[in-house]
């Protein structure tokens, strides 16, 4: 693991040191976390729906966890995981194509 001197940069190479197992990656991109997207879109019209999409993304999560990679899962640490590696997700993906707006460069010509 390479030496990351910020908190931030410190938690997203933990969590990714505690995500090796390829069945373990899968279970959490491609079946828990799609879940919980899926969960929280359907959250207005079936609340009771969403709480088990929610419930069982993170029992297939756990599972990858115990089972695969024979770790405690980084969420029992660190609560605060899933939204600190969210907004890493997000700012990888997006970061490319929103960029800030930094003021007018020049006044039109008229």
């Amino acid at each position: 693991m390479a030496q990351n001197t910020s908190r931030f940069g410190r938690l997203v190479e933990k969590y990714r040191a505690d995500h090796q197992h390829p069945v373990n990656h899968f279970l959490h991109v491609f079946v828990g976390w799609p879940m919980v997207a899926a969960g929280l879109l359907i959250l207005p019209f079936r609340p009771l729906y969403s709480v088990g999409l929610v419930v069982a993304a993170y029992v297939f999560m756990f599972s990858g966890h115990f089972v695969f990679e024979k770790n405690t899962p980084t969420i029992l640490k660190h609560p605060s995981t899933p939204f600190v590696i969210a907004w890493a997700v997000i700012k990888g993906l997006f970061g490319g194509f929103v960029k800030p707006f930094t003021g007018f460069n020049k006044p039109p010509k008229v």
